[in-house]
């Protein structure tokens, strides 16, 4: 944990009390709208380049590649090389991506496949980032002040979900700036975001042996193979991800064919999803009882199951607005749950390797997205998203039970540690 003073243990942005933690924060801050900007960029440019629907599902595809095969060894990277330059690293590759796209489109350059190459590069760039940013999160800040901290972080995630694409819109649209205004001020955004970071104290390496990255990340899945809690966090993380989490895939389709509206709804349905995990995240940091982060996670995740279950018979969109609000809520909930339990459970020697497993889950979302897609295709939306929403009830029993059964687990390996304490 950091040096500096503790932080004080009441109000909503305690941990911001923590001046490393808060200039971590800032950076996350400012890093985050700039990605969200581009989210918006990115589809955009696709259209323009293409004429194509399909185009940007083919860059959000070559986003996922990038992390999908790159986030293990980001992990890595995290527990062997110092945090700090991980995420300064990150964001100059980030910066200089976009700035050269932006460049790009200044002078009427701007190919496809530039496109697909920011994107593949951004996507491996996060997958260092990502959990770098996380296990130096659980360096600087005091347990129980974790869940706090974690919650703080999801809110910059959620929120820039939000403002990124709305004032990227608003930009685009603007007479002398335009997408190329776009790509080179979240160039700007991302560099300037690289500054606190630059102020935190140098982190030290937590993993010391020279391995090979593969044997570590061999020895990061047995590590959490062998810890039962923890086990059961992860996997159910990936779950969720995979089964509930494409509905926000299939939002744009959603929104265009079932409620028959066009992209205006499409952008206030987006915003009540990100509205919710917003104002959860906020609540959420009010929680100082880390002892009920396990029950918290199991309710949010089931209520994530109704909510997947409730939009497949939402009538339209006007009710759906609501329940992709509270929808929102609960998978940021599940998330930062989740987060923060993986990193109060797992030795810190071990927090990227941990935090990478989550974020391939996280990733291979779009990477999903095709198949479950086609078969949306096939069998209708409305009876796919019923189909995600008794997989995610599924998950929510295997949790359940996986829980009680590493709690037997964990009470029989400590029994047999007291008993071997007590025989010598």
């Amino acid at each position: 944990m950091s040096d500096a003073a503790p932080a004080s243990t009441t109000g909503m942005f305690a941990s911001l009390s923590n001046r490393e933690y808060a200039l971590l924060w800032w950076s996350g801050l400012v890093a985050f709208l700039a990605v969200g900007m581009q989210i918006l960029a990115r589809g955009w440019l696709a259209i323009q380049l293409t004429d194509s629907n399909s185009s940007f599902a083919l860059v959000l595809l070559a986003f996922g590649i990038g992390m999908v095969t790159v986030t293990p060894f980001g992990g890595v990277a995290a527990d062997r090389f110092p945090r700090r330059a991980l995420i300064v690293g990150s964001h100059v590759s980030l910066s200089l991506s976009a700035l050269w796209l932006g460049i790009m489109v200044v002078l009427g350059l701007e190919q496809f496949w530039m496109l697909l190459l920011t994107a593949l590069i951004q996507g491996s760039s996060f997958a260092f980032m990502g959990p770098a940013r996380i296990a130096m999160t659980g360096e600087v800040v005091e347990r129980e002040l974790l869940s706090n901290a974690i919650s703080l972080t999801q809110l910059t995630v959620a929120s820039s979900q939000t403002v990124g694409p709305a004032l990227a819109g608003v930009l685009a649209d603007t007479p002398g700036f335009g997408l190329a205004g776009v790509y080179l001020l979240s160039a700007g955004l991302t560099a300037l975001g690289t500054i606190p970071v630059l102020m935190l104290p140098k982190s030290r390496p937590q993993q010391r042996e020279a391995n090979s990255p593969f044997e570590e990340i061999a020895a990061g899945v047995s590590y959490v193979a062998r810890q039962p809690y923890l086990r059961v966090v992860v996997i159910s993380t990936a779950l969720m991800l995979l089964v509930a989490m494409p509905y926000m895939a299939f939002l744009p389709k959603f929104t265009e064919s079932v409620f028959g509206v066009g992209a205006l709804w499409l952008g206030i349905l987006q915003g009540a999803n990100a509205l919710g995990g917003t104002v959860t995240a906020l609540q959420v940091a009010r929680m100082r009882d880390n002892s009920l982060l396990w029950r918290l996670r199991v309710f949010s995740l089931a209520t994530v199951a109704v909510g997947v279950g409730v939009l497949a018979v939402t009538p339209n969109h006007l009710v759906a607005l609501p329940v992709l609000f509270f929808l929102g809520g609960a998978a940021t909930t599940f998330q930062t749950a989740n987060m923060s339990m993986s990193l109060i459970l797992a030795e810190p020697v071990y927090h990227g390797r941990v935090q990478s497993l989550v974020m391939i889950a996280f990733s291979a979302q779009s990477l999903v997205a095709f198949p479950l897609g086609a078969l949306a295709d096939q069998i209708g939306l409305r009876e796919m998203h019923g189909y995600m929403a008794a997989a995610t009830v599924l998950v929510v029993v295997w949790s359940v039970i996986a829980g009680r059964s590493a709690r037997r687990q964990t009470e029989a390996a400590r029994g047999r540690a007291q008993a071997a304490s007590g025989s010598s």
